[in-house]
């Protein structure tokens, strides 16, 4: 004979609902409060009396009353759900939750019994590694060196400039500069000095472009490359000279070239009309115009439309 009575199994079964860390809640078809387990009187902080005079829709701020009713509907249809929601307690704390919902039939009534699980600690280590993986983004889209965008980000950048350049016909300019005789820089006043010119030179063109929605950032060796969405031809020219002379304003010293500091040669493009164009072909014609400015004497602009 089983010496364990049905009343015995059943004052089991209580203890173990109020035991455990996760809120187990009962409502009714209205979202009305019919019973909850101590873990959510404890981490929600209303009493079993306070509950019983509470909807879901009171507690929780996503829940609507038109939402509750799609929320039934759909626990009907499958029988089991699971969700993520918010919980505000007593004291006004919004609590992240995950919610598993389950259809019962109990006496010929349905209730909705839920597992509720508190994923504040979830939600917080998700926010660590979001984190982390834009910290690990953002190095690899930056060059050590100068700060500013490396060639990685530049070229994604280009490649998506170009195909909206393509769909809405708006201006799109591209900008290389290439330090004068840096090869020479680097002889006289060694690496370490070149590595500050270059630092000096990036931050120059960066605060050059802020402002005018485009993207500065290191082509390679001394060359830096600025991409201006929705600028047109003109005002392209004019941004290229401030380049120019905002770097020779930095006035740092160097012996062998012919202004006696260093200077920068820039070539700009300009495509102002929707063609079949590429990356390519972009920095193509900005790399021969960059070419023409060194071949016509260096620290001088050489501006082309596309």
């Amino acid at each position: 004979m089983n010496p364990f009575t049905d009343d015995l199994v059943a004052k089991l079964a209580l203890y173990s609902i109020d035991a455990i860390a996760d809120m187990i809640i009962w409502t009714d078809r209205d979202g009305r409060y019919v019973s909850v387990n101590k873990a959510a009187q404890r981490l929600l902080g209303f009493t079993l009396e306070e509950f019983r005079v509470r909807r879901v829709c009171d507690v929780d701020p996503l829940f609507s009353e038109a939402r509750w009713r799609e929320h039934w509907q759909e626990l009907e249809q499958a029988g089991s759900l699971t969700l993520e929601t918010i919980n505000v307690r007593k004291d006004g704390t919004r609590i992240p939750i995950e919610v598993t919902a389950n259809m019962v039939t109990v006496d010929g009534m349905r209730f909705n019994c839920s597992i509720v699980r508190d994923i504040t600690e979830r939600r917080r280590n998700e926010a660590k590694l979001k984190a982390l993986n834009e910290r690990i983004y953002q190095m690899s889209i930056t060059d050590g060196l100068t700060g500013i965008g490396n060639r990685r980000r530049f070229d994604e950048a280009l490649a998506g400039e170009v195909s909206r350049h393509a769909c809405s016909g708006e201006p799109l300019a591209l900008i290389l500069i290439d330090i004068d005789h840096f090869k020479a820089f680097n002889d006289r006043y060694g690496h370490l000095g070149g590595d500050d010119c270059l630092r000096r030179v990036a931050a120059t063109i960066a605060a050059t472009v802020d402002g005018s929605a485009g993207l500065a950032a290191r082509f390679g060796g001394e060359e830096f490359a600025c991409l201006l969405p929705g600028t047109a031809l003109a005002e392209t020219t004019i941004l290229a000279d401030r380049l120019r002379l905002a770097v020779t304003d930095l006035a740092i010293p160097h012996a062998f070239a012919d202004a006696g500091i260093v200077t920068v040669s820039v070539g700009a493009v300009c495509s102002e009309r929707v063609i079949a164009q590429t990356s390519n072909s972009l920095l193509a014609a900005a790399d021969a115009l960059l070419y023409r400015a060194k071949r016509d004497g260096r620290n001088r602009v050489a501006v082309g439309r596309y």
